[in-house]
């Protein structure tokens, strides 16, 4: 289970960092510079943004209860998978644009963090 607070981590780094950074490449010299001023962004940057933003409202659930899945001794690994292929899937859905995967994605991966709050009672 370990494992799985990895593979979160890597991407929250993904999510955080190098998809805003790839889609916002035009503007190379803002992000080294001061950021004083606010660059023109591309559709794609600012989606990766809300994907980024979203995540960090589920991500802070997820750690806690892989956390005392770990710490009880409770497999949870194939939940806490499930939640990581619904998150990736929705971060890629949401950068694409592809409205109805990104909510069932999202809606998908509540549920998975409910079943492992379940699984820990």
């Amino acid at each position: 289970m370990i494992e799985h607070l990895i593979y979160a981590c890597i991407l929250v780094l993904i999510q955080a960092w190098i998809l805003p950074a790839a889609f916002n490449t035009k503007n190379m010299q803002w992000m080294l510079s001061n950021r004083d001023a606010k660059p023109d962004t591309t559709l794609y940057y600012d989606r990766s943004k809300k994907a980024f933003a979203n995540l960090q409202e589920s991500i802070p659930v997820f750690f806690l209860l892989g956390l005392l899945g770990v710490i009880t001794s409770t497999d949870l690994s194939y939940l806490m998978m499930y939640w990581l292929i619904f998150r990736v899937i929705h971060v890629f859905s949401y950068v694409a644009g592809i409205a109805l995967l990104r909510s069932l994605s999202f809606i998908a991966s509540v549920i998975v963090l409910f079943m492992m709050a379940g699984a820990l009672i």
